[in-house]
């Protein structure tokens, strides 16, 4: 084994991110007309895109804390495969010495 062995997922938070401007947009839209005010096809994307801007940095900090998780996961494994090859070896030794 050598270090975290899992699949990345910035793919698949990209991709969600993608829905969730779409899902944003098509809720802002609905809102509007709730409320009966017709908006253009451009003013709707607008209105989507701010609505996403506020939520973003929500995004990106999962991206990080995602990033941080797979980094300190790797430094664990590492750290576990250095130890089991120590005790490979001690136990390899003292075989011999037996």
């Amino acid at each position: 084994m050598s270090g975290f062995s899992y699949p990345h997922t910035c793919p698949l938070i990209d991709k969600q991110i993608g829905r969730a401007k779409g899902d944003l947009t098509t809720y802002a839209r609905d809102l509007l007309r709730s409320y009966n005010i017709e908006i253009s096809g451009k003013e709707m994307l607008l209105a989507g895109e701010e609505l996403f801007s506020a939520l973003s940095d929500i995004f990106e900090k999962t991206r990080k804390t995602n990033e941080d998780m797979r980094t300190e996961a790797h430094k664990q494994i590492v750290a576990l495969e250095a130890e089991n090859m120590e005790l490979r070896a001690l136990l390899y030794c003292q075989r011999m010495a037996s």
